[in-house]
């Protein structure tokens, strides 16, 4: 497993050591193969599975699992003289479009 995983979620608490080795688990897996499926990524078909019952368990929550990413921001924060905190609010209306369907463009 990478070590930036074990920085990053070192503080993640999913109430079970368990949980949270399962967690570094996918994580490490998904980063590895960013473009496959879940199955693809996991390699084989326990992990595949694992992966899914983990999403699919009542005993954790996304809020959970973010808890663990926001301490290690604020603690990369922390170490810095200046952050830029950049944001992209451009926004993106397909609705309005005309049909482009036979017509050419020139």
């Amino acid at each position: 497993m990478e070590k930036w995983i074990l920085k990053e979620l070192e503080t993640t608490d999913l109430g079970d050591k368990r949980r949270t080795k399962r967690l570094m688990e996918i994580v490490s897996n998904l980063s590895n193969s960013p473009e496959a499926t879940v199955p693809t990524a996991s390699g084989t078909w326990a992990a595949t599975k694992a992966t899914y019952d983990f999403w699919d368990s009542p005993y954790i929550k996304p809020s959970m699992i973010r808890q663990g990413h926001i301490e290690a921001t604020q603690r990369r924060i922390s170490q810095q003289q200046v952050v830029l905190a950049i944001q992209d609010t451009t926004e993106l209306n397909y609705c309005i479009a005309k049909s482009t369907i036979g017509s050419r463009i020139s």
